[in-house]
């Protein structure tokens, strides 16, 4: 397994005051972290990414709780964030690491 790192942006509000700046995604968790950006339901992401809902759930679950115990939607503006950052490539955000699985837009 593959662990892939994210920087959280300073000024990123945290619900967890001792939330690491930067976060360890899985691969698995990145692609899912990555296609959130889009705002699709744990359906679609499912569908996309051919996992079941309940592992979605999961993955979304976990995924906030290593960014600090933010919101889905806060989840979601990261994401874009990585998907838009300047230099990124093939959808990968250059707070991510190439290692992760790269997700392109829907």
């Amino acid at each position: 397994m593959r662990v892939v790192s994210f920087s959280v942006p300073a000024w990123f509000p945290s619900y967890d005051a001792q939330a690491p700046a930067r976060a360890q995604l899985t691969e698995q968790e990145s692609a899912v972290f990555l296609c959130l950006a889009t705002g699709a339901s744990n359906a679609e992401l499912a569908a996309e990414l051919q996992l079941s809902v309940s592992t979605v759930k999961f993955h979304v679950g976990n995924i906030r709780a290593k960014l600090g115990g933010i919101s889905r939607l806060q989840a979601c503006l990261l994401a874009a964030l990585a998907r838009e950052a300047p230099g990124a490539r093939a959808g990968v955000g250059a707070g991510v690491s190439a290692g992760g699985a790269a997700v392109g837009p829907r």
